[in-house]
């Protein structure tokens, strides 16, 4: 007779067995099958994430220079199936040129692409990088330089940035650092100059007192408020894509409020002039053989002075054109008086009191004009712009000079970005950072701040609560205490307390890290006192039944009372717990980062807290993809425990 003896099974596929008799009890049930799909989602962006990230993010990432490529406050791209029309980014990296040529001496690299504009609003600028090497020849150094083409739909051609790269501390042959075309080294001038002249910006002589002085005058300032408006509202870069407004593209107007804080000067204009009617009233003017026919003839000039300085006076009321009719006329006016007084001048006597006279009202009528002449700057502009749609060339000419003779081709690259209004599938927060990135990257940050801290709290909180209701005695009596000690300690006071503390204790790059890791123990500590307590009374219920007290009589242990027959029954109870507590460490960071407590992860909470340092609440892509993040999280989780719950309390199960 053959006996066979059946294997004992290992304790690994015991816990497969188990593992296989949950996740099929979860399966089972509607919340437990989404539950698990959500988890299986989230742990695959999680290990997608650790796999993918770069070494240096987690440190980098709140740096703009990152993010640089990027559009500031951009929208999802896909808003434009929507309706919207934003424009579109387009990054262009070059590794080598489109074209190589050799000028005379000159080594010349062309990159070279093209962009179209169809939106209604213009782009966030045009950015461009490049990195070149040092070439030495013949013990020089040779630095490349880097001029950028635009041709524009309009028919404008123009040199937008013209710039070498830093010589840094590279020896030949190396790369040089990158070298950027941005907002600072923009030919804005020569930029403003051509649109003035492709779309005829002039101001009509008859706007201006019929004068050809006034009307460049003002024309220069219809050119800085052009540069203002362009530096100002379109961060310089972007006015590679706009075009001054038709019809209306500018607006000039007395700066009336400028005009009324002039007054005193105004006044203090005709007190001098009636100074120089004095002096000229109370001077023997006949020695010089001027009649009084002469004398009365000046002296109406200097009240026609008089008369078109008052009229400056009343800003309220002139118009622009009476403006310059009587700067101008106030100026002429003076002319023949000075021609008289210069007469004077040149016959008195030396230092007579006639010559000493005459020499104080010309400097006096001399003032009054120079101040004159300075009133047309009381001009204000604005000016206007829109978008302009098309096609737009861009060349990056890389130029070595001297070297095309020996040297025919460098390793030289080029970037061509575009910062469109638009970007990616969720969009971009301030300083560029993606969305989309720091969401993927926070997945794993949250999971592993959630799981750690639940397991902990329950471990923690399972064995303490055996331990006290099993033994009891004092040692019952210390751990209900220290219980009650925490239970009644306020949780987040504490917790910004020691948040703020953190902030200004650690330093370096590991900051982050030490403040998470500070935050994950804060919630160990505080976390397993509520489950002890549960459990003590579970363990004085089952310490009392029959089969614990058989074990006794058998001679088992108390650790194998304890784990044998006591923990097993705790254990679905602690789990349920366990899921419900995973997504509080996650709330509880992205509630100290709103509330300024920041640690410097990439976490869904710094998104948010970034918002609100930004007070940037109404940028819907900001706000919602961390918020739904966090709650699909907390959800997974949730519906994980109500499954388990209905697993551990079968008359959940018809309810």
């Amino acid at each position: 007779m053959v006996v066979t003896t059946s294997r004992k099974p290992s304790r690994l596929e015991k816990t497969i067995y188990i593992l296989r008799i949950v996740f099929g009890e979860l399966w089972r049930q509607t919340p437990g099958k989404a539950g698990l799909i959500l988890l299986v989602f989230l742990i695959g962006v999680s290990i997608y994430a650790v796999a993918t990230i770069s070494s240096d993010f987690l440190v980098r990432w709140q740096s703009p220079d990152y993010w640089e490529d990027n559009p500031l406050v951009a929208p999802p791209c896909w808003v434009n199936s929507l309706g919207f029309k934003t424009s579109l980014p387009m990054p262009v990296p070059y590794d080598k040129p489109t074209s190589i040529s050799v000028e005379g001496s000159d080594l010349i690299l062309n990159y070279t692409t093209t962009y179209t504009l169809d939106a209604d609003d213009s782009t966030q600028g045009l950015y461009v990088k490049v990195s070149a090497p040092l070439i030495c020849l013949e013990g020089r150094n040779v630095t490349p330089v880097i001029t950028v083409i635009i041709e524009r739909p309009d028919g404008i051609v123009f040199k937008g940035w013209e710039f070498t790269p830093p010589l840094g501390n590279v020896t030949c042959g190396d790369i040089l650092p990158t070298a950027k075309a941005e907002a600072g080294n923009f030919l804005l001038t020569n930029f403003v100059g051509l649109l003035m002249e492709k779309y005829n910006i002039t101001v009509p002589e008859s706007e201006v007192g019929g004068k050809e002085e006034y009307v460049k005058q003002v024309e220069g300032i219809i050119r800085s408020a052009m540069e203002s408006e362009l530096r100002n509202r379109y961060l310089i870069v972007s006015a590679v894509f706009v075009k001054p407004r038709e019809p209306v593209s500018y607006r000039i107007d007395l700066d009336r409020e400028a005009l009324k804080n002039r007054k005193p000067d105004f006044d203090a204009m005709i007190n001098r002039i009636n100074e120089v009617m004095n002096n000229l009233t109370v001077l023997n003017i006949s020695k010089f053989g001027i009649t009084e026919v002469e004398r009365e003839r000046i002296l109406n000039y200097l009240r026609q002075a008089q008369g078109n300085i008052s009229r400056l006076e009343d800003p309220e009321v002139i118009t622009l054109s009476e403006y310059f009719e009587s700067i101008d006329g106030a100026i002429t006016s003076l002319r023949e008086p000075r021609k008289l007084i210069e007469v004077i001048y040149y016959n008195a006597e030396p230092d007579s009191i006639e010559e000493k006279m005459a020499e104080d009202m010309l400097f006096t009528i001399d003032g009054v004009s120079n101040d004159l002449y300075k009133l047309p700057g009381l001009i204000k502009s604005e000016a206007f712009f829109e978008p302009l749609k098309g096609r737009y060339t861009i060349t990056v000419i890389v130029r070595y000079y001297g070297v095309g003779e020996r040297i025919k081709t460098a390793n030289v690259k080029a970037g061509i970005i575009v910062k469109g209004n638009c970007y990616g599938y969720i969009g971009t927060a301030a300083k560029g950072v993606d969305i989309g990135t720091v969401l993927l990257y926070g997945a794993p940050i949250a999971l592993a701040m959630g799981v750690v801290v639940a397991v902990s709290q329950v471990l923690i909180g399972v064995i303490a609560g055996i331990i006290s209701g099993y033994y009891g005695g004092w040692i019952d009596e210390v751990i209900q205490r220290i219980v009650d000690i925490l239970t009644n300690i306020p949780f987040l006071p504490l917790m910004i307390i020691i948040g703020s503390v953190a902030q200004t204790v650690f330093t370096g790059e590991q900051k982050g890290l030490y403040i998470i890791l500070l935050y994950m123990a804060i919630l160990v500590v505080f976390g397993w006192a509520g489950l002890a307590r549960t459990v003590r009374a579970m363990t004085l219920s089952i310490k009392e039944e029959p089969y614990i007290e058989a074990a006794r009589a058998l001679g088992a242990s108390n650790t194998r009372i304890i784990f044998k027959h006591i923990f097993p029954q705790v254990m679905m109870y602690a789990t349920a717990v366990l899921v419900f507590s995973v997504p509080d460490a996650i709330l509880v960071e992205a509630a100290l980062s709103v509330l300024g407590l920041r640690h410097g992860w990439p976490t869904w909470g710094s998104l948010l807290a970034d918002a609100r340092q930004e007070f940037n609440y109404g940028i819907w892509w900001w706000i919602l993809p961390p918020g739904v993040m966090i709650s699909l999280t907390s959800l997974t989780f949730v519906l994980l425990g109500l499954a388990i719950e209905r697993i551990v309390e079968p008359r959940l199960r018809t309810m």
